[in-house]
């Protein structure tokens, strides 16, 4: 498998060459962002003027036509400018629960399939970093990529030495594109300010950026295959491709080549029991991660799991995780205090949550704390009763979008920006739990990291 920044399969689907490299002008790329948001809202108020003079299965298949139309623009569009603003596709497509189903489909083509970059511009990209010819650097290069997404593409290839690799090669420009992709989508979260405290929403943005800024690095992404070799190391069935240092750039990253399918086409025939297995290497995989090493695999969509080839484990065959660039480290007594807010949950203790919500850096001067206790108890169910969740059936987001309905005041208990990418992490482990149709007791399951970081 070519390792992209989003996980193709090494068969994949056919790519779609286009001519050049996005475009890097930050007011073209707000043109774009913004043309798109007033064609959507068109369509939609079309729809809603027509749909108050027809019947409502007319009004209804109307309403999926134009939800449809407009996934396909925002897919394209996102697609086409790359970089942070399909990076936040990418983000929405992760959870199912999250978007309407039109959306889900399209948004996640992103985390697998976009438009590539042609491959005179590729191999310009390759020589201006090595400052080398590419026939001097591999044995063997592909032409046509096997992955193309939001920061780079990905290429087989060989080296001199008869090893397999996957190279990403960055956009040309894009990551100078990001942060003015960010400043771009902050003026368009007027909205967002006017619910959440505006010193949150534009922390927030900084923390987006940051990481995506990282991971446009690919000395950095690097690093973390190495690391990530030593940090899963004792998670059987759970690969890392191993890094080639002497063929990395800051733009170019050669590793290891992965083959074998993508998770979500391997989920749709293989048996429960191989389900099930998978659904526990991976909450065993950012178990670890998360209460051992405070290192988390930050992007946790289908696309970046692939179920190898390799020999099979335990009568499973192994799973790789993909694109170490999106990583993010907190110190494990942040981690710590996440379970300890788990303990004062089971005991209702509304003094110990206050305590260890505020030391986190949570607002909530004007939010009764009867009022996060029940928030708290409807996101972490499972965590909270002792019983099997089947995780493929349990929904939250709809009770979830009551409840703020019904308790506006809740959007004011905004996390610290430094939660983020670890609510994300949540949100991502979540939803791919749901795709496995995973059954665990993970009431059980928690109590049982509590007790072995010593906190019950």
């Amino acid at each position: 498998m070519a390792v992209d920044d989003e996980g193709p399969e090494d068969a994949g689907a056919p790519t779609r060459p286009a001519p050049q490299a996005p475009k890097v002008n930050r007011f073209s790329r707000f043109a774009k962002l913004t043309g798109l948001g007033a064609s959507v809202t068109a369509r939609h108020v079309a729809q809603m003027v027509a749909g108050a003079f027809s019947d409502e299965a007319t009004a209804a298949e109307g309403e999926k036509r134009a939800r449809t139309r407009s996934a396909e623009q925002v897919t394209k569009t996102l697609g086409e400018l790359k970089g942070a603003a399909m990076k936040l596709g990418q983000m929405l497509a992760t959870d199912p629960e999250f978007l309407p189903s039109e959306f889900v489909d399209q948004l996640s083509m992103l985390q697998h399939s976009a438009p590539a970059m042609d491959f005179g511009t590729v191999k310009a990209a390759v020589e201006r970093a090595f400052e080398r010819p590419l026939d001097d650097l591999y044995a063997e290069f592909s032409e046509e990529p096997i992955g193309a997404a939001s920061i780079g593409q990905v290429h087989r290839a060989r080296t001199k030495d008869g090893m397999a690799v996957a190279v990403k090669v960055q956009y040309p420009g894009i990551a100078d594109t990001i942060r003015s992709d960010m400043k771009n989508l902050g003026s368009l979260l007027v909205m967002a300010r006017a619910a959440v405290p505006k010193e949150r929403v534009d922390g927030y943005l900084d923390e987006i950026t940051t990481v995506i800024e990282r991971e446009s690095d690919y000395l950095n992404e690097a690093d973390n295959l190495e690391r990530f070799q030593i940090v899963l190391k004792d998670v059987v069935g759970v690969r890392v491709p191993i890094p080639v240092h002497e063929l990395t750039r800051k733009t170019v990253l050669t590793m290891e080549l992965f083959r074998g399918r993508r998770l979500e086409e391997w989920l749709a025939a293989a048996p429960d029991a191989q389900k099930t297995a998978q659904g526990q290497r991976l909450l065993a995989a950012y178990l670890e991660m998360i209460h051992e090493h405070g290192a988390l695999h930050a992007d946790p969509h289908p696309g970046n799991f692939l179920v190898l080839e390799d020999e099979a484990v335990d009568g499973v065959p192994p799973i790789g995780l993909l694109d170490l660039g999106c990583v993010r480290d907190f110190p494990i007594e942040f981690m710590d205090l996440q379970l300890e807010l788990l303990t004062a949950l089971w005991r209702h203790d509304l003094d110990a949550m206050q305590r260890i919500w505020r030391t986190m850096g949570f607002l909530d001067a004007k939010v009764d704390a009867e009022l996060i206790y029940d928030w708290l108890c409807m996101l972490f169910e499972p965590l909270l009763v002792d019983r099997v969740t089947d995780f493929g059936a349990w929904k939250v987001h709809e009770a979830a979008m009551r409840f703020v309905l019904d308790n506006p005041s809740i959007k004011l208990w905004a996390p610290p920006q430094e939660v983020l990418f670890y609510v994300r992490v949540l949100a991502g482990v979540r939803a791919l739990l749901h795709k496995v149709g995973m059954k665990v007791n993970a009431y059980q399951l928690s109590r049982r990291v509590v007790r072995e970081r010593g906190l019950l």
